[in-house]
Protein backbone atom coordinates (compact mmCIF):
# COMPACT_ATOMS: atom_id res chain seq x y z
CA UNK A 1 0.00 0.00 0.00
CA UNK A 2 1.55 3.56 -1.55
CA UNK A 3 1.36 6.57 -2.94
CA UNK A 4 2.02 6.92 -6.64
CA UNK A 5 5.93 6.02 -7.22
CA UNK A 6 7.38 9.08 -9.04
CA UNK A 7 9.59 11.33 -7.40
CA UNK A 8 8.18 14.62 -6.23
CA UNK A 9 8.85 17.53 -8.22
CA UNK A 10 7.99 20.46 -5.53
CA UNK A 11 5.20 20.54 -2.17
CA UNK A 12 1.85 21.79 -3.42
CA UNK A 13 1.98 25.50 -2.74
CA UNK A 14 -1.55 26.73 -4.29
CA UNK A 15 -4.81 25.54 -3.93
CA UNK A 16 -5.18 24.24 -7.70
CA UNK A 17 -2.11 22.12 -6.64
CA UNK A 18 -3.86 21.05 -3.62
CA UNK A 19 -6.57 19.51 -5.43
CA UNK A 20 -4.50 17.92 -8.19
CA UNK A 21 -2.47 16.14 -4.68
CA UNK A 22 -6.12 15.17 -3.94
CA UNK A 23 -6.83 13.45 -6.95
CA UNK A 24 -3.20 12.01 -7.09
CA UNK A 25 -4.05 10.25 -4.20
CA UNK A 26 -7.48 9.71 -4.32
CA UNK A 27 -6.84 7.75 -7.81
CA UNK A 28 -3.89 5.43 -6.23
CA UNK A 29 -6.63 4.67 -2.87
CA UNK A 30 -9.68 4.27 -4.18
CA UNK A 31 -10.74 2.48 -7.91
CA UNK A 32 -11.59 6.27 -9.40
CA UNK A 33 -9.90 6.42 -12.34
CA UNK A 34 -8.97 10.56 -12.22
CA UNK A 35 -7.43 12.39 -15.36
CA UNK A 36 -4.02 13.43 -13.07
CA UNK A 37 -1.27 12.38 -15.93
CA UNK A 38 1.86 11.67 -14.46
CA UNK A 39 2.30 12.08 -10.74
CA UNK A 40 3.58 14.84 -9.00
CA UNK A 41 3.85 13.95 -5.36
CA UNK A 42 5.03 11.57 -3.11
CA UNK A 43 2.43 10.82 -0.36
CA UNK A 44 4.81 12.45 2.79
CA UNK A 45 4.59 15.62 0.62
CA UNK A 46 0.73 15.99 0.54
CA UNK A 47 -0.19 14.35 3.90
CA UNK A 48 -3.56 16.49 4.64
CA UNK A 49 -5.52 15.04 2.05
CA UNK A 50 -5.71 11.76 3.57
CA UNK A 51 -8.12 12.53 6.18
CA UNK A 52 -10.55 13.72 3.14
CA UNK A 53 -10.00 11.11 0.75
CA UNK A 54 -10.89 9.32 4.32
CA UNK A 55 -13.84 11.23 4.56
CA UNK A 56 -15.08 10.78 1.14
CA UNK A 57 -15.03 6.87 0.82
CA UNK A 58 -16.79 7.25 4.53
CA UNK A 59 -19.82 9.39 2.91
CA UNK A 60 -20.05 6.68 -0.49
CA UNK A 61 -20.40 4.03 2.32
CA UNK A 62 -22.29 5.81 4.64
CA UNK A 63 -25.39 7.33 2.00
CA UNK A 64 -25.00 3.27 1.11
CA UNK A 65 -25.83 2.36 5.05
CA UNK A 66 -28.46 5.24 5.34
CA UNK A 67 -30.67 4.29 2.05
CA UNK A 68 -30.52 0.60 2.97
CA UNK A 69 -31.09 1.11 6.49
CA UNK A 70 -34.67 3.07 5.10
CA UNK A 71 -35.85 0.15 3.44
CA UNK A 72 -34.37 -3.01 5.43
CA UNK A 73 -32.79 -4.51 8.67
CA UNK A 74 -29.70 -2.98 9.71
CA UNK A 75 -27.22 -6.23 9.09
CA UNK A 76 -28.17 -6.24 5.29
CA UNK A 77 -27.51 -2.05 5.31
CA UNK A 78 -24.44 -3.15 7.42
CA UNK A 79 -22.65 -6.08 4.82
CA UNK A 80 -23.70 -3.63 2.08
CA UNK A 81 -21.98 -0.67 3.27
CA UNK A 82 -18.88 -2.07 4.68
CA UNK A 83 -18.79 -4.08 1.01
CA UNK A 84 -18.88 -1.11 -0.84
CA UNK A 85 -16.15 0.73 1.04
CA UNK A 86 -14.50 -2.76 -0.04
CA UNK A 87 -15.09 -2.04 -3.60
CA UNK A 88 -14.65 1.69 -3.63
CA UNK A 89 -11.01 1.20 -2.01
CA UNK A 90 -9.93 -2.18 -4.17
CA UNK A 91 -9.70 -4.00 -0.98
CA UNK A 92 -6.38 -2.31 -0.84
CA UNK A 93 -6.04 -2.27 2.91
CA UNK A 94 -7.66 -5.26 3.99
CA UNK A 95 -5.33 -6.99 1.40
CA UNK A 96 -2.53 -5.23 4.17
CA UNK A 97 -4.35 -6.65 7.40
CA UNK A 98 -4.45 -9.98 5.93
CA UNK A 99 -0.72 -10.15 4.86
CA UNK A 100 0.47 -8.45 7.84
CA UNK A 101 -1.25 -10.72 9.84
CA UNK A 102 -0.16 -13.97 7.64
CA UNK A 103 3.45 -12.56 8.80
CA UNK A 104 3.34 -11.35 12.48
CA UNK A 105 0.81 -13.84 13.51
CA UNK A 106 3.09 -17.36 13.95
CA UNK A 107 4.86 -16.98 16.97
CA UNK A 108 8.89 -17.81 16.69
CA UNK A 109 9.75 -16.93 13.39
CA UNK A 110 12.63 -14.37 12.29
CA UNK A 111 11.65 -11.01 10.97
CA UNK A 112 13.33 -12.31 7.31
CA UNK A 113 10.90 -15.12 7.21
CA UNK A 114 8.34 -12.89 8.20
CA UNK A 115 8.54 -10.36 5.41
CA UNK A 116 9.06 -13.25 3.08
CA UNK A 117 5.25 -14.92 4.23
CA UNK A 118 4.14 -10.85 3.94
CA UNK A 119 5.04 -10.90 0.41
CA UNK A 120 3.69 -14.17 -0.90
CA UNK A 121 0.51 -12.90 -2.16
CA UNK A 122 -1.16 -16.38 -1.32
CA UNK A 123 -3.91 -15.81 1.78
CA UNK A 124 -2.77 -18.19 5.07
CA UNK A 125 -4.74 -19.09 8.16
CA UNK A 126 -3.84 -15.79 10.03
CA UNK A 127 -4.57 -13.69 6.97
CA UNK A 128 -8.10 -15.29 6.20
CA UNK A 129 -9.39 -15.18 9.92
CA UNK A 130 -7.85 -11.23 10.02
CA UNK A 131 -10.28 -10.61 7.03
CA UNK A 132 -13.24 -12.76 8.26
CA UNK A 133 -13.29 -11.30 12.01
CA UNK A 134 -12.68 -7.66 10.96
CA UNK A 135 -15.51 -7.94 8.44
CA UNK A 136 -18.04 -9.47 10.47
CA UNK A 137 -16.89 -7.28 13.99
CA UNK A 138 -17.66 -3.93 11.51
CA UNK A 139 -20.93 -5.30 10.29
CA UNK A 140 -21.30 -6.01 14.29
CA UNK A 141 -21.26 -2.42 15.11
CA UNK A 142 -22.82 -0.86 12.01
CA UNK A 143 -25.98 -2.90 12.15
CA UNK A 144 -27.74 -2.04 15.44
CA UNK A 145 -27.44 2.07 14.36
CA UNK A 146 -30.12 3.82 12.30
CA UNK A 147 -28.82 5.55 8.71
CA UNK A 148 -28.09 9.18 10.33
CA UNK A 149 -25.40 7.67 13.01
CA UNK A 150 -24.00 5.11 10.93
CA UNK A 151 -23.43 7.76 7.80
CA UNK A 152 -21.69 9.93 10.27
CA UNK A 153 -19.86 7.21 12.09
CA UNK A 154 -18.24 5.83 8.82
CA UNK A 155 -17.30 9.24 7.87
CA UNK A 156 -15.48 9.68 11.34
CA UNK A 157 -13.72 6.16 11.37
CA UNK A 158 -12.95 6.55 7.52
CA UNK A 159 -11.44 9.84 7.78
CA UNK A 160 -9.63 9.26 10.90
CA UNK A 161 -8.46 5.89 10.24
CA UNK A 162 -6.46 7.33 6.22
CA UNK A 163 -5.14 9.98 9.07
CA UNK A 164 -3.80 7.20 11.18
CA UNK A 165 -1.59 6.01 8.51
CA UNK A 166 0.99 9.48 8.82
CA UNK A 167 2.15 8.23 12.12
CA UNK A 168 4.51 5.02 10.86
CA UNK A 169 5.71 7.42 8.71
CA UNK A 170 7.17 9.21 10.95
CA UNK A 171 7.49 6.77 13.92
CA UNK A 172 9.65 3.99 11.66
CA UNK A 173 11.48 3.42 8.83
CA UNK A 174 10.76 1.32 6.15
CA UNK A 175 12.12 -2.37 5.94
CA UNK A 176 12.53 -3.10 2.03
CA UNK A 177 14.34 -0.23 0.23
CA UNK A 178 12.89 -1.33 -2.86
CA UNK A 179 9.62 -2.05 -1.65
CA UNK A 180 6.28 0.10 -1.81
CA UNK A 181 6.38 1.23 1.56
CA UNK A 182 9.98 3.27 0.74
CA UNK A 183 8.08 5.22 -2.43
CA UNK A 184 5.76 7.40 0.26
CA UNK A 185 8.84 9.48 1.08
CA UNK A 186 9.59 10.95 4.43
CA UNK A 187 7.07 13.51 5.84
CA UNK A 188 7.81 16.48 7.94
CA UNK A 189 6.72 16.02 11.83
CA UNK A 190 4.32 19.13 11.00
CA UNK A 191 2.95 17.36 8.23
CA UNK A 192 1.92 14.26 10.30
CA UNK A 193 0.40 15.90 13.51
CA UNK A 194 -1.59 18.11 10.76
CA UNK A 195 -2.84 15.03 9.24
CA UNK A 196 -3.60 13.46 12.25
CA UNK A 197 -5.22 16.28 13.93
CA UNK A 198 -7.47 16.90 10.81
CA UNK A 199 -8.57 13.19 10.83
CA UNK A 200 -9.27 13.67 14.51
CA UNK A 201 -11.52 17.00 14.23
CA UNK A 202 -13.69 15.98 11.90
CA UNK A 203 -13.91 12.72 13.57
CA UNK A 204 -14.92 14.97 16.91
CA UNK A 205 -17.08 16.81 15.06
CA UNK A 206 -19.26 14.69 13.29
CA UNK A 207 -19.76 12.59 16.47
CA UNK A 208 -20.45 15.67 18.63
CA UNK A 209 -24.11 15.33 18.02
CA UNK A 210 -23.70 12.01 19.80
CA UNK A 211 -22.50 13.15 22.99
CA UNK A 212 -19.09 14.88 24.11
CA UNK A 213 -17.50 11.81 25.69
CA UNK A 214 -17.75 9.28 22.77
CA UNK A 215 -16.70 12.72 20.27
CA UNK A 216 -13.87 12.69 22.10
CA UNK A 217 -13.02 9.01 23.26
CA UNK A 218 -13.39 7.02 19.75
CA UNK A 219 -10.90 8.83 17.60
CA UNK A 220 -7.97 8.77 20.62
CA UNK A 221 -8.41 5.09 21.26
CA UNK A 222 -8.70 4.41 17.31
CA UNK A 223 -4.85 6.76 17.38
CA UNK A 224 -3.84 5.06 20.53
CA UNK A 225 -4.34 1.43 18.83
CA UNK A 226 -2.85 2.93 15.65
CA UNK A 227 -0.04 3.77 18.00
CA UNK A 228 0.09 0.39 19.57
CA UNK A 229 0.17 -1.81 16.03
CA UNK A 230 3.22 0.54 14.96
CA UNK A 231 4.69 -0.11 17.80
CA UNK A 232 4.22 -3.62 17.76
CA UNK A 233 4.90 -4.15 14.28
CA UNK A 234 8.42 -2.52 14.23
CA UNK A 235 8.93 -4.37 17.11
CA UNK A 236 8.91 -7.99 14.57
CA UNK A 237 9.94 -6.82 11.41
CA UNK A 238 11.88 -3.53 12.17
CA UNK A 239 9.56 -1.50 10.35
CA UNK A 240 7.09 -0.66 7.79
CA UNK A 241 5.84 -1.69 4.86
CA UNK A 242 3.17 -0.81 2.57
CA UNK A 243 0.87 -3.87 3.87
CA UNK A 244 1.53 -2.97 7.84
CA UNK A 245 0.60 0.63 6.76
CA UNK A 246 -2.72 -0.81 5.61
CA UNK A 247 -2.76 -2.90 8.48
CA UNK A 248 -2.53 0.10 10.71
CA UNK A 249 -5.64 1.49 9.12
CA UNK A 250 -7.96 -1.24 9.57
CA UNK A 251 -6.97 -1.51 13.07
CA UNK A 252 -8.06 2.64 13.82
CA UNK A 253 -10.81 2.06 11.74
CA UNK A 254 -12.42 -1.30 13.47
CA UNK A 255 -11.54 0.40 17.04
CA UNK A 256 -13.38 3.41 16.47
CA UNK A 257 -16.10 1.58 15.24
CA UNK A 258 -16.38 -0.26 18.03
CA UNK A 259 -16.11 2.27 20.52
CA UNK A 260 -18.95 4.28 18.29
CA UNK A 261 -21.39 1.13 18.80
CA UNK A 262 -20.30 0.87 22.70
CA UNK A 263 -21.47 4.25 23.49
CA UNK A 264 -23.64 5.48 20.87
CA UNK A 265 -27.50 4.41 20.91
CA UNK A 266 -29.11 3.53 18.38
Amino acid sequence: MTSPTEPPVTRPSSFDEWLQAFKEQASFFTGLKLDTGAPRWQLADVLPVLPFIGAGIGLAAGLVFTIMRGLGPGWLAAVLAVGSAVLITRALHEDGLADTADGLGPHGLAAERRLEIMRDSRNGTFGVLALALSVLVKVACLAPMTGATGLVVLIGAHALSRAAIAYPLLAQSPVHADGLGSQVGKPTDNDVWLTIGLGAALAFLLLLGKGFFVALLAPLLALAAAWFATRWIAERIGGYTGDTLGAVQQVAEIVFLVVAALFIGR
